[in-house]
């Protein structure tokens, strides 16, 4: 027999929730995303979430409880005076209701990526916390909150590595950083701290990216090719670094810097797509 291909020996073997995953996108695939292919998705994903709930409570618990925290900090910063959350109380507490509705209908991939369960842990904390972030980033993308995202990305990356990371971290947390990133930088143009062109071409290269990821994710029922996703995140720290040039009043310089990287990760981008399969 051939040998396979030293990728194909390397990769791990799907669990029980990639496998479902998979099953019911290709089903939605093979329905041409009607609406019915689509409710019928919804609810099964509704009670899977719950079937997760019941077998494993002491998770539920957890996640209801992050959510609270998250909830009542919001809160606690609009009746302090503090601006962000004074300002956006409606919309943050909205936002957060809708990170803890998808915290809690991903229970099932709060597992091992060999597919043991786990509990939520520190790394998945400092992901939450980064979502948590999102509008205060959009209010006030200042060097401080812009930061504090960059140093939980960082950290959470170390504390799954020097543990046991979960898939709900693994597959979600570009979600989040993708949302940070925009907005920190939708905050900073409308501010006038970065220039609209440069604030554009990374907007549109981040929004482009996301879009490309859900059309292979649920087109193809995998995910992108991961060289793919490494090409996409090469200007992160250059990005971070022009956001912190912005918010001390060097929008020259952090335009400057935001643009060189967007027009790399997309040289880096199109070399990846171009690349042959095998």
């Amino acid at each position: 027999m051939p040998e396979p291909h030293p990728s194909r020996r390397c990769m791990p073997e799907l669990t029980e929730g990639e496998h479902w995953t998979r099953d019911e996108l290709a089903a939605l695939l093979a329905d041409r995303f009607s609406p019915a292919a689509v409710g019928r998705f919804v609810w099964r994903s509704s009670v899977r979430s719950a079937r997760i709930r019941r077998e494993r409570p002491e998770l539920a618990r957890r996640a209801w409880g992050w959510a609270a925290a998250g909830g009542l900090a919001w809160v606690a910063g609009a009746l302090a005076g503090a601006g962000p959350f004074r300002r956006r109380l409606r919309s943050g507490l909205a936002w957060w209701a809708a990170c803890a509705v998808m915290l809690d209908w991903h229970l099932g991939m709060v597992q091992t990526p060999d597919g043991r369960p786990r509990q939520l842990g520190a790394a998945d904390a400092l992901t939450l916390l980064r979502a948590w972030l999102v509008p205060v980033a959009l209010d006030s993308p200042t060097p401080l909150v812009c930061a504090l995202g960059a140093g939980t990305d960082v950290l959470d990356g170390r504390l799954a590595r020097a543990g046991e990371p979960t898939r709900i971290g693994r597959d979600l947390e570009g979600l989040v950083d993708a949302c940070f990133a925009a907005a920190c930088l939708r905050g900073a143009v409308r501010r006038g701290w970065l220039g609209a062109p440069a604030g554009a071409a990374e907007l549109t290269r981040l929004g482009a990216g996301f879009g490309f990821a859900l059309l292979v994710y649920f087109g193809r029922a995998h995910p992108p090719d991961p060289l793919l996703l490494r090409s996409a995140r090469v200007t992160t720290t250059a990005r971070v670094g022009a956001l912190l040039l912005a918010g001390t009043g060097r929008r020259r310089a952090a335009d400057a810097l935001l643009l060189s990287a967007s027009a790399a990760s997309a040289g880096l981008i199109a070399r990846a797509l171009a690349r042959p399969r095998r």
